[in-house]
């Protein structure tokens, strides 16, 4: 299967691109925003939905990207996306599941894995916690009568994080939403 990572961090993705390659890995690759042209990379990912493969090409089975690639581009030849971080933008991680789930996508399911901070992690670095503080100050900023920022979108937003199941599955609201 094909799998498209994504990190936020350049360096995180040249490391996560050397121990996928030490661990025998094969056609792999790795975009950043240093990747002199990260559209061939995204076509040799994928060709059927990107103008096909040039002769001297191979297709890639993986691809590790920081969010060069989260917008604008088809690579829904894959299914699996892997979230190696978690962005602060909300946005940006259904974004990075977009990039898959669009028209021309052959599989049923579209898989998204997301790693969150081991326990220790979260102790040092208060990711979560700094998450919902961020959304509580936005709501203060916005007012109390802002309920996307209220307690009831940081509990979405943590089942989201959570992969809780059906958790998009409830909202009738955001039907018009692709």
């Amino acid at each position: 299967d094909k799998v498209l990572v994504f990190t936020q961090f350049a360096d995180t993705a040249q490391y996560l691109g050397r121990e996928l390659t030490r661990r025998g890995v094969r056609d792999l690759a790795v975009v950043t925003n240093e990747t002199s042209n990260p559209v061939d990379l995204a076509r040799r990912f994928s060709p059927n939905t990107n103008g096909g493969l040039r002769p001297d090409e191979t297709e890639l089975r993986v691809l590790v990207a920081t969010d060069v690639l989260a917008e604008g581009q088809n690579l829904q030849e894959a299914h699996i996306v892997v979230n190696y971080d978690l962005p602060w933008a909300i946005i940006r991680l259904i974004q990075r599941a977009g990039r898959v789930d669009r028209i021309g996508q052959h599989h049923d399911t579209i898989t998204v894995y997301s790693f969150m901070p081991a326990e220790g992690v979260e102790r040092i670095i208060r990711l979560r916690s700094r998450l919902f503080h961020r959304l509580k100050e936005n709501q203060e900023i916005l007012g109390t009568d802002e309920t996307f920022f209220g307690e009831e979108a940081a509990n979405k937003l943590r089942d989201l994080y959570t992969e809780k199941a059906g958790i998009l599955d409830e909202d009738d609201k955001d039907e018009d939403i692709d």
